[in-house]
């Protein structure tokens, strides 16, 4: 409401969580007033009393600061509207008139819950953190704290381990793959870790055979090899089923399946 130098500005954010979207909000503004060489932002972190809530209105007023508030409480933002008319001091509220107009647009009513979005950020974050995990883990990279995977899931090649790892990662599992060739056995230490939840992936061998002539292909080498031998992916099959029986797998064949459709079971065994 006027008062402060162009070259000085104060901003109080007060927020019923942490403020990261004020704070966001607010810097982003700033950018478009590079004239404006001293800045003070102070905030307000998960307010929820109404003593303290005064104490900052009245703080800011003694030292004409612009108040913006991410605050659900009707009655906190009513408050603070009335007491910012009344006593002259620049007031927004980033929360109030988008819930308001975002209702009347859809007819449905607002959870008015604190934090709802800190809480999406936190999904947002688990999924990267399981993304990075998974793609650390992939093909059998790594083989240490196999303990921190949600899951760890075993096969031959071909019965889409990776892109039922990267799938299950991008919904905040922590997937550790391990490919299983005969002549490559896992790691003894493998087996001795304890509470591994491990899922075995097979299919026919027919299947498998099929699979891989058709990545033969495509990677334009010969016909014939070892790699779509139906001999040698019966061993593989045979090995495999070793493996799941040492590890206690939960075996899934994913012969024709989707990969949501795995991931479904997987998902399924871990939720209990």
């Amino acid at each position: 409401m006027g008062g402060n130098r162009l070259d000085d500005l104060k901003i109080y954010v007060i927020s019923d969580s942490i403020g990261e979207t004020a704070q966001r909000m607010i810097q982003a503004t700033l950018t478009q007033f590079p004239s404006i060489e001293t800045i003070e932002i102070k905030k307000f972190s998960f307010i929820h009393d109404k003593d303290s809530f005064i104490n900052i209105l009245n703080l800011a007023k003694k030292n004409r600061a612009i108040i913006v508030t991410t605050i659900v409480d009707e009655e906190f933002n009513a408050f603070a509207s009335e007491f910012c008319e009344r006593e002259g001091v620049s007031y927004i509220d980033y929360m109030t008139s988008l819930i308001h107009v975002i209702q009347e647009h859809t007819g449905l009513e607002p959870l008015m819950e604190r934090g709802a979005f800190r809480k999406l950020d936190d999904k947002y974050f688990k999924r990267i953190e399981a993304m990075e995990y998974s793609v650390k883990y992939d093909d059998g990279k790594n083989f240490t704290n196999l303990q921190e995977a949600d899951a760890v899931i075993v096969g031959v090649s071909r019965t889409s381990k990776t892109p039922l790892s990267m799938y299950l990662a991008n919904k905040g599992y922590k997937i550790a793959n391990i490919p299983l060739v005969p002549e490559s056995p896992i790691p003894e230490e493998v087996y001795r870790q304890k509470g591994l939840r491990v899922f075995g992936l097979t299919a026919s061998p027919d299947y498998i055979a099929n699979i891989r002539t058709e990545r033969v292909k495509v990677l334009g080498l010969r016909q014939e090899s070892n790699y779509n031998n139906l001999k040698r992916i019966k061993e593989e099959l045979s090995y495999a089923e070793e493996v799941f029986q040492r590890l206690n797998a939960t075996v899934i064949n994913t012969e024709y399946k989707s990969i949501e459709e795995s991931a479904f079971y997987i998902e399924k065994y871990l939720g209990k």
